[in-house]
């Protein structure tokens, strides 16, 4: 098993072990702490990680690092100024982890770890964990949500007689993130059932409201300083090295006001003139409360969108455990539980469940790969002479778990025998089938461990390097992790020349997960040019619009791969695959060129800069005004009012980027995006209706043409079939609200049109009548047209159908453009619809 568990902190990181049903959290060798500070120092040539480096941030903050968890998957870097080093947030998080490493006292190598993320980590910022994780030396790494490991640790705490199952939400406020989650445990089985979250709020920001909205203000008053704020939060700013200062300095004071009513905050600077200035300023847990509270309410509107979602009263939840450090002050416990009308739940340490919780799942985690040097010593040895699978629950509340084991080999004259080590269980000797089922009995509240013995006729072992079983009994364990938002692939909507999303794992699947989609190529690829398609994977609600949603990654392949030409409406097929951890493996083949495209998935990193941000801001603003015009021309002024709501918000976000530095050293930037993209989400949720009203309304106008045409011309009981098929999922079609499975629909329509009408002899009359008469337009050739027209006449004479559909069509392709009412070309797009 893996054993080892991991919360890696913004603020402070911690390390457990599973070992026999329990667990223990590895103390800091110095000082004797449960947790580490996530923080990296240089100085000179010294690497500092944890207190030491907290403590030097005091002196030397330009050479140190703290926070970057939030910033992890985009690219981000950090300077060290006296080291001249600079180092990513996914470099600066190995370092924490092969810190932790250095608490294991036990003498053995922590070469797999279970480590936590936060619910609400996007794809992007998971593969950034697992990188840090293979980074520090970890061989295998698995991540599991923060949410599930408190849970775990809640559920499993030695106290079991007190635990009930029920339903609870988890309120997981750390340094820098914030998760809640809908926890459901029934006969014995813990799920998750939905969550919320934000990757940036979280105690940090309480340090930076102190420092921003009541430190400043008071120096700026007792000095004489100019720009005073954007001088400190620029990395290059005059005051920058005071702004790290003052945020520990704030940290402080929070910690201390969890248990007093007023705290002192001392210090001194020089300001502009170069006067010291000595503050010793008191701070009130009641002024703390007042910049808590923008804060807080975010966190409980969460809390009921959740409730909302899964039509939940307080009644139906159990408690709200409270988890993560921020949870620590008096306020948020009150106000939670007095908002919600639900108790709040205290019982796990809120600085050590999610690691406890992390080694509990990690107790029940096989090894998938072993050491190198493992793997040398027994690359030279013979091949075992049978091939063992086994399953079975690694926690349970049965007083019998169910073990199997399937063998592959020659089972002739061989025995299997299962054995207790407490000597209170014996299978007995018997014969070796295939598959071995058994149930092993389980003492309560106890580790069960059990050998299994493979012998030959003379009771003689063989060595197949068979792992103990072990059960943990009287403990509970997760049945899979849920998927966090919605994963989709970009694709062309020819009908209204743009792209959509179709969603294809959605939001709280439980990991791991694959599917294949069979998808049309939407434009020709020509052998050896430079044209492509595309592949494209986001994360986000799956009825959003592509720009709304966050960019995972992407498969391109362009002609010059190509073996020979990809013509358009040929096929695609796509198969995605996501493990527990995300990670996302996509394999695309081509049909018609027979080629196989894998593990050429490009991983997206984010990109954020304050002018891509205001030119991004800008273009919504000019989106939503366009909207607000077009209800106010309508007389919809409550959609009016609701997208002028929008706007002022936006303005705000974009004022705020204005006055950001180019090298601002703050997450803010991030906070932007975020809530602009949610904005944006808002803004699709909002104009989504007037779009789905018009795809409807094209539905039904198709639904009529193929009833007519039905009824009119030749249609066959084929063709009637197909018709009642379509009726058959029509509600299911139009409760979908997707404008592109709606068109889906109306295309589908389209062609049964066509297949009848231009099978039929009245149709095909009435057309080329149309056609010859000139009620179509003027043919670009007249003299070519005016051949046409005699022949198709004959043909018409001569009941030679064939010969007149040949005839329409070349006469068809006489008309001009504008009279073809042929579709505009969509040239743009990703290449696959």
């Amino acid at each position: 098993m893996i054993n080892f568990g991991i919360d890696l902190g913004t603020t402070n990181s911690a390390i457990a072990r599973f070992d026999k049903g329990q667990v223990s959290i590895f103390r800091n060798p110095l000082g004797q702490k449960d947790t580490l500070p996530s923080v990296v120092a240089f100085r000179k040539d010294r690497l500092l990680v944890g207190e030491k480096a907290r403590e030097y941030l005091l002196r030397a903050p330009h050479q140190v690092a703290a926070g970057f968890k939030r910033k992890m998957g985009t690219d981000e870097t950090y300077y060290f100024e006296g080291a001249d080093l600079v180092k990513t947030p996914v470099e600066l998080s190995a370092y924490v982890l092969k810190e932790l490493k250095n608490f294991v006292h036990t003498g053995e190598r922590v070469e797999a770890a279970v480590i936590t993320i936060p619910a609400s980590f996007d794809t992007v910022q998971s593969n950034a964990t697992r990188e840090a994780g293979h980074l520090a030396g970890f061989e295998e790494v698995v991540l599991l949500q923060e949410p599930i490991a408190a849970s775990l640790a809640y559920a499993n705490k030695d106290e079991a007689d007190s635990f009930e199952e029920g339903q609870w939400l988890v309120y997981d406020l750390g340094g820098g993130t914030f998760d809640v989650a809908l926890v459901h445990i029934r006969d014995g089985e813990m799920r998750v059932l939905d969550h919320e979250g934000d990757n940036f709020l979280g105690g940090m920001d309480l340090d930076r409201k102190v420092v921003e909205e009541i430190i400043v203000p008071y120096l700026e008053a007792a000095g004489h300083f100019h720009s005073l704020l954007k001088e400190m939060k620029s990395a290059s700013g005059r005051y920058n090295a005071l702004y790290h200062k003052l945020l520990h300095l704030a940290e402080e004071a929070k910690i201390q006001l969890s248990v007093a009513e007023e705290t002192e905050i001392e210090f001194e600077t020089p300001d502009d003139r170069g006067e010291p200035v000595e503050v010793l300023m008191s701070l009130k847990r009641s002024e703390l409360e007042v910049l808590l509270e923008p804060m807080l309410e975010k966190t409980l509107d969460m809390m009921r969108s959740i409730m909302q979602r899964n039509a939940l009263k307080a009644e139906d939840l159990k408690f709200v455990l409270m988890v993560g450090g921020s949870t620590y002050i008096p306020y948020i416990r009150e106000q939670v539980a007095r908002r919600l009308g639900i108790g709040v739940n205290t019982q796990v340490d809120p600085t050590t469940a999610v690691a406890v919780g992390a080694a509990f799942y990690a107790g029940t985690k096989a090894r998938k790969h072993k050491s190198g040097s493992k793997t040398a010593n027994t690359a030279s040895q013979a091949a075992p002479p049978l091939k063992v699978k086994t399953a079975y629950q690694k926690a349970s509340q049965e007083e019998k778990e169910y073990f199997t084991a399937i063998f592959e080999g020659d089972l002739s004259q061989l025995y299997y025998r299962i054995t207790r080590h407490d000597g209170g269980f014996d299978t007995g000797l018997k014969a070796l089938p295939e598959q071995i089922q058994e149930y092993l009995p389980l003492l309560k509240d106890e580790y069960n461990l059990f050998t299994l013995h493979i012998l030959d006729a003379e009771n003689n072992p063989l060595e197949l390097d068979l792992p103990e079983i072990g059960i943990a009994q009287g403990r509970y364990s997760v049945v899979g992790q849920p998927l966090p938002h919605d994963i989709c692939i970009e694709i062309d909507d020819v009908e209204n020349q743009q792209t959509g999303l179709e969603v294809v794992f959605e939001k709280n699947s439980v990991l791991p997960l694959k599917r294949t989609l069979t998808k049309q190529i939407t434009r020709t690829i020509a052998k050896g040019s430079d044209d492509y398609v595309v592949i494209h994977v986001l994360e986000g609600p799956g009825h959003a619009l592509p720009a709304a949603n966050q960019p995972i990654g992407f498969i391109q392949i362009s002609g010059k791969e190509l073996e020979r030409d990809l013509v358009k409406g040929s096929d695609v097929e796509i198969v995605l695959e996501m493990s527990e951890s995300r990670d996302l493996k996509i394999t695309a083949y081509l049909l018609m060129t027979d080629q196989e495209f894998a593990d050429v998935f490009t991983p997206s990193k984010r990109y954020t800069s304050r002018q891509r941000l205001i030119g991004s801001l800008t273009a919504m603003l000019h989106t939503i005004r366009e909207e607000i015009y077009e209800a106010e021309m309508q007389g919809n002024y409550e959609a009016a009012q609701k997208m002028v709501d929008l706007e002022y918000e936006l303005l705000e976000l974009l004022d705020k980027s204005e006055q950001m530095a180019e090298d601002d050293v703050t997450d803010e930037k991030y906070q932007i995006e975020d809530r602009k993209r949610k904005i944006a989400q808002l803004v699709d949720a909002q104009t989504r209706d007037k779009h789905i009203i018009k795809v409807k309304n094209k539905y039904f106008q198709a639904k009529r043409n193929v009833e007519y045409v039905l009824a009119q011309y030749d249609a066959t009981e084929a063709d009637q079939q197909a018709f009642r098929e379509i009726l058959a999922q029509e509600k299911l079609y139009l409760a979908s609200n997707s404008s592109l499975k709606i068109q889906a629909v109306i295309d589908r329509l389209n062609e049964l049109n066509v297949r009848v009408v231009w099978r039929s002899p009245k149709y095909l009359v009435e057309l080329f009548t149309d056609l010859a008469q000139g009620r179509r337009g003027r043919f670009m050739r007249p003299e070519d047209a005016a051949a046409l027209i005699n022949t198709g006449w004959k043909a018409i004479e001569d009941r030679n159908f064939d010969q007149l559909r040949i005839c329409i069509n070349q006469l068809w392709h006489l008309l001009p453009p504008q009279a073809r009412e042929e579709q505009q070309k969509f040239s743009g797009g990703t290449g696959i619809g």
